[in-house]
């Protein structure tokens, strides 16, 4: 036999039952941020192992003849585009470094040459970001005032 449950009993059981729905709500949203963290993180890895072939398109690109390598050159520069087109898609941009501030987050001083303190003077290699964030530091020379 079944006995009836007193009001205060099926109030403390409403309640318990709505603070587990909110819990396991709670917990749906959590994980579906943490798989996105993974999926981002995951991406950002595969993506900083495609930067060095653009790095290696920009030097091609740079090193050809147009006159002796015209059509060839154009192929490539096509490809790059095209290459260049799938990260920007991804997420990926590329960092504006040249004539900015230092910023030790964001960028790798290799040599300070003289110039006006803290300012980037040359890029040796491009910097990225994904989504915001750092995907690879610029390689940058930096400005240091003479000591006197």
């Amino acid at each position: 036999m079944l006995e009836e449950a007193s009001p205060e009993k099926v109030k403390e059981l409403e309640d318990k039952l709505l603070r587990l729905a909110a819990e396991f709500d709670n917990y749906k949203k959590r994980a579906a941020r943490e798989n996105d963290i993974l999926r981002a993180k995951a991406a950002g890895d595969t993506l900083r192992k495609i930067l060095p072939i653009v790095d290696d398109f920009e030097i091609a690109i740079s090193h050809m003849d147009v006159t002796k390598d015209g059509e060839f050159k154009h192929g490539i520069e096509l490809i790059y585009a095209k290459l260049l087109d799938f990260l920007k898609r991804e997420g990926v941009e590329e960092m504006k470094a040249l004539g900015e501030k230092f910023d030790p987050y964001r960028h790798d001083a290799i040599r300070y040459e003289k110039g006006e303190e803290g300012k980037i003077r040359e890029v040796i290699q491009k910097g990225y970001l994904f989504r915001g964030d750092v995907l690879r530091h610029a390689k940058v020379v930096v400005g240091k005032e003479e000591e006197k």
